[in-house]
């Protein structure tokens, strides 16, 4: 290896690379504690990575050394990664396939292609039986095209990097969320809830619906963290540094800015909430055996918008809460205040958002620990498989 690491953790890092950022974390687990090894973040320059394709080689592989080599906690210890492909590219979802005498291994590929819009012989995929009856077998099916994953092979390869693995994001997603991905509880023969994980990333939001231990199907959502921002900053005239801020400062509460930025988010939301609704009636028309939808769990960045549980809520009749990305790490929270708090100060006097507020500049504290809900999910796949 080219990059010289130490030997504190054996387990490969996870990788979460998107459009506008990179994010690392590797876990180390000592006897039944699992615990942060390494925590790092940058941004990308624009045009790196474009909706998912890399466009520029070079910068990100210097990005991604220089990820590794300054850590905001810790010191990565190993070469191997864990990495996620593009959301936006792979497929996933519990298909149903009737039994015939053709052994299943020989017949999946057609099966697959009557649910993934490309060829057979242009992608990779894997498979797993979830559930078999009498006459039909349950399966979940993952894909991505083959030019993407060999894109995403090569640049790792070339930044000397030993990937272990590239996985399907709503995986990893699901494996840091939920209490069930832990390889003890799947043992166990307790029933678990229905769930939807809706992560609102930066550049894309999905909305993973989870059932039994397994992913369903997923839907994108018609939100991001950057066309909140963007529309922002074309009603208000503001950069898209003051925009990202009064987002995250006033986000859709009344009390702040006499309620523009909500009054501005207002139709996005709604058009969220249908799209939400779509989704639930779909699950509740080929999932009922299941049962209802329990829960939604808010991941990614924009969960921290401010009041956006709360409006959701109002619009659903199902349980929403901000999700815990650390419920499957056995650490001590206020350690990490430090690398996860994040100090957000706008000042009006430099916008044209006015407030009736006698402060002319506010101040907030923000978790930012969900963000990470990926790179957590990529990290942990090393130690759930080592314990299967």
């Amino acid at each position: 290896m080219m990059l010289n690491f130490t030997s504190a953790s054996a387990y490969p890092f996870g990788l979460d690379i998107s459009d506008q950022s990179l994010k690392l974390v590797q876990l180390n687990k000592i006897g039944n504690v699992i615990k942060i090894q390494a925590l790092s973040k940058c941004g990308l320059p624009p045009g790196v990575i474009s909706n998912g394709i890399i466009t520029n080689k070079a910068e990100l592989i210097k990005a991604i050394k220089r990820l590794i080599a300054e850590p905001i906690y810790g010191k990565v210890s190993s070469g191997e990664v864990v990495a996620c492909l593009p959301e936006s590219k792979t497929f996933i979802k519990l298909i149903e396939a009737q039994k015939s005498p053709n052994a299943l291994a020989d017949t999946i590929g057609s099966e697959i292609e009557k649910h993934v819009p490309l060829a057979i012989g242009e992608i990779y995929y894997d498979w797993q039986v979830i559930e078999e009856l009498t006459d039909k077998y349950f399966i979940l099916i993952g894909a991505a095209p083959k030019d993407i994953v060999n894109q995403y092979t090569a640049m790792l390869d070339e930044a000397k990097l030993s990937p272990v693995a590239l996985e399907i994001e709503p995986v990893a997603i699901a494996r840091c969320l939920l209490k069930e991905e832990a390889p003890e509880t799947k043992a166990e023969p307790a029933v678990s809830l229905n769930y939807g994980l809706m992560d609102i990333g930066a550049d894309h939001t999905c909305m993973i619906f989870y059932s039994g231990n397994t992913i369903l199907f997923t839907v994108s959502m018609p939100i991001s963290g950057e066309k909140i921002t963007a529309k922002i900053s074309k009603a208000l005239n503001l950069t898209a540094k003051q925009a990202e801020k009064a987002k995250i400062i006033c986000g859709l509460d009344d009390t702040k800015a006499n309620g523009v930025i909500k009054e501005i988010l207002a139709e996005m939301i709604k058009n969220l909430a249908a799209k939400i609704k779509e989704a639930i009636q779909y699950y509740d028309n080929y999932f009922s055996h299941r049962g209802p939808l329990n829960q939604i769990l808010l991941s990614g960045g924009g969960a921290n918008i401010i009041n956006l549980e709360k409006i959701i809520s109002q619009e659903l009749p199902i349980k929403i809460k901000t999700a815990d990305a650390l419920i499957n790490i056995n650490e001590n929270r206020d350690k990490f205040n430090e690398f996860f708090i994040e100090k957000h100060s706008l000042d009006f006097m430099a916008t044209q958002i006015s407030s009736n507020n006698k402060q002319k500049k506010i101040s907030i504290k923000q978790n930012s620990s969900a963000t990470y809900a990926t790179a957590i999910g990529l990290a942990l796949r090393g130690i759930f498989i080592d314990e299967i």
